[in-house]
């Protein structure tokens, strides 16, 4: 070592410092993409569920294959298999995601229809039920139907039917009750509602019917006198 040659010695705080900072830059990096990868993973089911409803509409339940799901959600087959690595899978997994998109939907229609501030008027019970028919008609509400009707033949998807719909019943009617709340005080709103949903639903399943949409304005009329009847009579409004 010469006269002029300094021994440096490390500062090992700064060091340490600088060696957490790698670290927490390569945590918060792997955090950040395993947060990607989460997302797009979960991207990916929704475009496969969302496929499979469409397929259902278009080519019926029987004839829907992992195969046309995966080409109308347009991702790989690799990634179909990693996501439901069977056809019961799959067809499981729409059920529930039904069950949900469903009641998102019934609630978006009939949102703000009936506000407790104001007077029920025969218009709102009226627009209640025109939304119901449109319920009815939405792609959701044809591809459950097509699922229902596999379920009568098929012990496996009927059980997971089964047991979403008896769920659906009850969230169904809770929705009901939130988004009237004049209905409320209707001791036979389970009645009316009963009806509004096995007429809706009837006519929604007959898409061969000849003049459809003017025979459905004739049933919304009197679904709606019918209604209005029922309103005014528990509620002594009359």
């Amino acid at each position: 070592m010469t006269p002029t040659e300094e021994v440096t010695t490390p500062n090992l705080a700064v060091e340490a410092r600088r060696l957490g900072s790698e670290r927490s830059h390569i945590q918060r990096s792997r955090r950040a993409r395993e947060g990607w990868q989460a997302e797009k993973s979960a991207l990916t089911r929704q475009a496969i569920l969302e496929a499979a409803v469409i397929c259902f509409v278009d080519y019926g339940y029987a004839n829907t294959t992992t195969a046309m799901i995966a080409k109308e959600a347009n991702v790989s087959r690799g990634a179909m298999m990693h996501h439901f690595p069977s056809r019961s899978a799959v067809m499981n997994a729409v059920v529930s995601y039904l069950h949900v998109r469903r009641l998102e939907e019934y609630r978006a229609l009939m949102a703000d229809i009936d506000s407790p501030d104001q007077t029920l008027t025969r218009e709102a019970i009226r627009v209640s039920v025109e939304n119901a028919w449109k319920y009815v008609n939405l792609p959701s509400f044809i591809a459950y139907q097509e699922l229902l009707s596999a379920a009568r033949t098929d012990k496996t998807l009927a059980a997971a039917v089964g047991e979403v719909e008896r769920d659906f019943d009850r969230e169904f009617l809770k929705t009901v009750r939130a988004v009237f709340p004049h209905w409320e005080q209707v001791k036979s709103l389970q009645a009316a509602h009963d009806m509004v949903q096995f007429v809706m639903q009837g006519m929604g399943v007959a898409h061969g019917s000849s003049n459809r949409e003017e025979r459905a304005k004739r049933v919304i009329d009197m679904v709606t006198d019918h209604l209005e009847r029922i309103y005014l009579a528990d509620t002594g409004s009359q």
